[in-house]
């Protein structure tokens, strides 16, 4: 049945509005679209901290342009809300499915254990693997205040919640119908401050991880770079002859760092797990996409050709929207959202919706009911009174005789809060990271000797750092050590080089040798990157 909706998506900076009609599950019509600054200081972090003022501007914004859809679609995006891809055995309905991530919510979430969090999903793929059918998700807690204050939104603004998204589905959503069966693909979206990172295979998703690093990341150190202001510097990496004339290969290199290596890491770990699905080609969009020299570095460092998108396969612009395929790509989150939102819903107006809709239906007999029931009541009242009367000073009785209890209960429900708050703590302090030490430890026994170790950097088990050594023998043997540890897997040296100087404390010696040969040598190193994941091993009962 088609809908008409609005979906509205509040960004930091922009706020998107649209108004759509869904005409079937890949198909989406969009009447009227239009966007408006979201007021300063108004939202933090996915939180609508000025509900009023957010409200006035989307008023203002449509008034006048024909918008009337009287219910709405809410995605919001906030680092609040946490995601995880889950795998579970083959089961059948949502019902089921939301029954099992609920039952084993806290070991997914453990910090969503004091029960202020909603839960929902929505299934990446069905698979078979040596144990039997199982089913990969995208487990999503919200917190529910995080929730409530879009609730707050719509009643400002008198209109009737259909569904509340999360933005990495939303968009989700929408990419499966723009991928081609067969393909495996790597999807990128990048926005301002974050990056959606998608492997899919087809219409299917296999991996889907997000990064701190967006467009401000590239702009900010750029400007550090170049001692820009930032207009200086937007200028500069949106205009790629002038990025070619006044920027170096080094330099770009080093600006684009932390979100090129922050992919790369993703990229190399869906490598370690799924070695037979090779990335056939690359997918860009979102606000970072326009960066100048972004796909070249893409396609050097990951090895697959980019492309972006131009149209959007099951979107559909009216003739009053006056949306082109360029902006049509800033509503992203808005088309998605139509399509199969996550579900993170209160329920609150859905329900009303539902008694609106039954009541006509079943008026007739409640009338019939409501009149048996009232004879039936006068009877049963008089005879009932007095069995009653003597229940109820029984009761009273026993009560007293136990009230005791009651603090029993609230002793025990308090000592049991404090367990489960201390537990969850506990359990969410682990990380790869905790691997670190023991991984120096072993470095340190196992490195041959005159191997020096320099910028030393992990993050959740993705560890990087210089290595020197006299010459490259000592780099096979460095290879070895590494095949001997069983935690390290997916290592790489992307490059290596030898330069000049010396080993601290074999100079003097390589000095000594030069004298007897009475000829002047330069001393060389062998100098390179290593980089590797550090992962607890699965009969150890490590997080995978």
């Amino acid at each position: 049945m088609e809908q008409k909706l609005l979906s509205i998506y509040v960004g930091n900076e922009v706020t998107r509005v649209c108004e759509v009609v869904k005409k079937s599950a890949s198909m989406v019509v969009v009447n009227n679209a239009t966007e408006v600054a979201t007021p300063t200081g108004a939202m933090d972090d996915g939180y609508l901290t000025d509900v009023p003022a957010i409200a006035e501007a989307i008023r203002g914004c449509v008034f006048g342009r024909g918008f009337s859809a009287s219910k709405v679609i809410f995605t919001i995006s906030s680092k609040k809300i946490a995601n995880k891809e889950v795998v579970i055995p083959y089961v059948r309905g949502d019902k089921k499915v939301a029954a099992i991530l609920e039952a084993n919510s806290s070991e997914y979430f453990p910090m969503s254990t004091t029960g202020d969090f909603l839960f929902a999903h929505s299934i990446m793929e069905t698979f078979q693997d040596v144990e039997g059918k199982k089913l990969r998700l995208t487990a999503v807690a919200a917190p529910r205040d995080l929730v409530e204050c879009y609730y707050e939104l719509a009643d400002e603004l008198r209109l009737t919640v259909e569904d509340i998204d999360y933005v990495g589905n939303s968009v989700l959503q929408l990419l499966s119908l723009q991928m081609k069966e067969g393909d495996t693909e790597l999807v990128l979206q990048i926005e301002k401050d974050m990056t959606f990172v998608n492997v899919m295979s087809g219409k299917s998703v296999i991996l889907q991880r997000s990064v701190p690093y967006g467009k401000n990341a590239v702009i900010n150190s750029m400007m550090e770079i170049k001692k820009l202001t930032e207009k200086e510097a937007k200028t500069l990496l949106s205009n790629r002859d002038m990025l070619d004339r006044q920027v170096t290969e080094e330099e770009y290199a080093e600006a684009v760092r932390y979100l090129i290596s922050s992919i790369g890491r993703i990229v190399e770990y869906h490598r370690s797990r799924n070695p037979d699905r090779i990335i056939d080609g690359i997918r860009v969009f979102g606000e970072g996409s326009a960066i100048a020299g972004i796909d070249e570095v893409l396609k050097q460092e990951l090895g697959a050709q980019v492309t972006h998108f131009s149209t959007l396969q099951g979107i559909k612009a009216g003739s009053k929207s006056y949306l082109t395929s360029e902006t049509a790509l800033r509503y992203l989150a808005n088309f998605g959202a139509v399509l199969n939102p996550i579900g993170l819903n209160l329920n609150r107006g859905k329900s009303k919706e539902s008694v609106s809709r039954t009541a006509d239906k079943v008026l007739y007999a409640i009338l019939i009911v409501a009149i048996v029931a009232v004879v039936g009541w006068v009877v049963w009242t008089m005879v009932a009174y007095y069995g009653t009367k003597a229940v109820k000073e029984k009761l009273e009785a026993d009560i007293k005789a136990i009230e005791d209890v009651e603090q029993i209960a609230a002793d025990y429900e308090s000592a049991k809060a404090a367990y489960d708050s201390v537990m969850a703590f506990a359990n969410s302090t682990y990380s790869n990271n905790e691997l670190v030490l023991r991984f120096i430890q072993d470095l340190e026994q196992k490195l041959p000797k005159d191997t020096i170790i320099n910028n030393f950097s992990s993050v959740d088990g993705f560890v990087e750092f210089a290595v020197t050594t006299p010459n490259k023998e000592a780099v096979a043997d460095v290879i070895v050590a590494m095949r001997e540890i069983d935690y390290v897997q997916s290592f790489s040296i992307p490059a290596l080089a030898e330069e000049e100087g010396v080993i601290p404390g074999i100079e003097e010696a390589e000095g000594e040798e030069a004298d007897a040969e009475d000829e002047e040598v330069i001393p060389t190193v062998v100098v390179y990157e290593f980089s590797c994941v550090l992962v607890e091993p699965a009969e150890e009962g490590g997080a995978q």
